[in-house]
């Protein structure tokens, strides 16, 4: 199971706004395996257990977490059934929101939108089922989680880019024909704007939070309007499927 994502007071203080308070007693499931991702939940005090049913349908815990913790963010961007439940182990407090309100609030938090996607990512990464399509939602998260890293500390929304194309092909292990096609999807969605490609240069221009919208809506299946598609003809083929599952 990846590491859940956790936040520190300040986000928290922030996701008030977006989130309804709720308090759950010791042994009571804030989340059930098998059902449909509904809600996100921050847990603002108290400890709960990660817990999964093995071959006999008894639950065994597989982590625990506690203060600052998100979950079920993951079964809610990829729109599946949980694939864990989540039982209270300490008497617990936690904001709940529904998926519009925590995607709401994610989006204005840019280090936050970072993490999760990232999260997204390994999670993708280490599943063992298989789902068609995600290979090219693996290549377009990669390469725009790079263009993430690489952005100013001090930046406004819409900034100038120079990357290398060399480098981000040894460090994000995909082929310069993929890297080169996402970018050109990302140019023609006016998430990247006026890119030019000469020699190993990647020039132009970004838009930081369109960027993190596009990236969340090629991630979440039934709502990936490419994912599925062939690259254009010489632009390369998409990486090798990856497994997705949602941990929480």
């Amino acid at each position: 199971m990846a590491q859940a994502t956790v936040v520190g007071s300040e986000v928290t203080k922030f996701l008030f706004d977006y989130g309804r308070k709720q308090r759950f007693s010791v042994g009571s499931y804030i989340i059930r395996e098998g059902q449909m991702a509904r809600n996100v939940f921050v847990i603002l005090e108290g400890e709960a257990e990660i817990v999964k049913a093995d071959e006999n349908g008894n639950d065994k815990v597989v982590a625990k977490v506690g203060k600052g913790t998100i979950l079920g963010e993951m079964g809610v961007f990829m729109d599946q059934p949980r694939t864990t439940s989540v039982r209270i182990s300490e008497d617990l407090t936690a904001l709940e929101f529904t998926a519009e309100s925590f995607t709401s609030a994610v989006i204005k938090i840019p280090d936050l939108s970072l993490r999760l996607l990232k999260s997204l990512s390994t999670k993708l990464s280490e599943s063992n089922d298989a789902i068609v399509g995600l290979g090219y939602a693996q290549s377009m998260l990669t390469c725009g989680m790079y263009v993430l890293d690489t952005r100013p500390s001090q930046t406004e929304k819409e900034t100038s880019i120079s990357l290398s194309m060399q480098q981000i092909v040894e460090e994000t292990g995909l082929e310069k024909s993929i890297v080169r096609n996402c970018f050109e999807r990302f140019n023609r969605r006016g998430v990247l704007m006026g890119l030019g490609f000469q020699g190993s240069s990647i020039t132009g221009k970004a838009n930081y939070p369109k960027l993190v919208r596009l990236l969340k809506s090629i991630t979440w299946p039934g709502n990936r309007p490419e994912a599925n598609q062939p690259p254009e003809a010489g632009t390369g083929t998409p990486a090798t499927p990856p497994a997705a599952t949602d941990s929480d």
